[in-house]
């Protein structure tokens, strides 16, 4: 396993979803080898009305599952992630192992003394891997939320109470001037101002735009603003590279 762990929400089957993934352990394990997936599910006792886990549910399950991914890898099965999604929690672990019946055995100490009912299961995937990249990865604008959500604990961090709309600034990267010019033209539009244009590529080739607004900045705003700006860089063949701005403290 990797150190490189995150969060990030999404819906599935138009139900809210919390996944927790190690984006980094395909890099960290030997993938031909831990070639098996299987999933440890269990309904949650006292969800929150969007089908989450909270409170001492939350904390409970968490020391359980961080001495399960211990004890797991010792017999190989290497705990990947995890989806909280409509009641139902899945803990998704690669094996070197074919079958799920040693990883079934350990994970029943812990659940059913509980009083959860628990089901382990193999996924058959088509390709090596798949489900993790497929289905557990976040695409581009999941992994923007992720960061847009790492500044925002850095600004509450420095006494910010994310209340105060303020002038936030995105840069943005492209390979093509006249698609460059027609991201400007179509950001003018929605009241962006450009800052900082490069008329040259820069060291790695790139056009680099520098935009400005006056935007809010609590979680949903910056997501939604980070997603409109991600759909138009890309009908541009753009690289939007992410947004700052100043702490202000109440």
């Amino acid at each position: 396993m990797s150190e490189f762990w995150d969060t990030y929400f999404d819906l599935i089957d138009e139900k809210p979803a919390a996944v927790v993934l190690d984006m980094e352990v395909s890099q960290e394990i030997d993938t031909e080898q831990y070639k098996n997936a299987f999933v440890v599910r269990f309904r949650l006792k006292s969800p929150n009305e969007e089908g989450l886990h909270v409170g001492a549910e939350a904390d409970q399950l968490n020391e359980i599952e961080e001495t399960l991914m211990e004890t797991a890898e010792l017999i190989n099965y290497i705990n990947v992630g995890r989806i909280t999604t409509n009641g139902i929690r899945d803990i998704i672990f690669y094996s070197t192992q074919e079958e799920e019946t040693a990883l079934a055995s350990e994970a029943n100490g812990y659940y059913h003394s509980l009083g959860y009912e628990m089901e382990v299961f193999k996924i058959e995937e088509d390709t090596n891997w798949e489900f993790y990249f497929e289905f557990l990865y976040p695409d581009s604008y999941q992994i923007q939320h992720i960061g847009n959500h790492s500044v925002l604990e850095a600004l509450e961090e420095s006494g910010d109470k994310l209340e105060t709309p303020r002038k936030l600034e995105h840069t943005v990267l492209f390979q093509n001037e006249m698609m460059k010019k027609r991201f400007i033209k179509t950001v003018k539009k929605v009241g962006f101002t450009i800052e900082e244009e490069t008329l040259k590529k820069d060291e790695e080739g790139d056009y680099v735009i520098c935009i400005s607004r006056v935007d809010s900045v609590d979680y949903n705003s910056i997501d939604e603003l980070t997603d409109l700006l991600l759909e138009i860089a890309e009908k541009f063949e753009g690289e939007y590279d992410g947004w700052e701005t100043i702490v202000i403290e109440a």
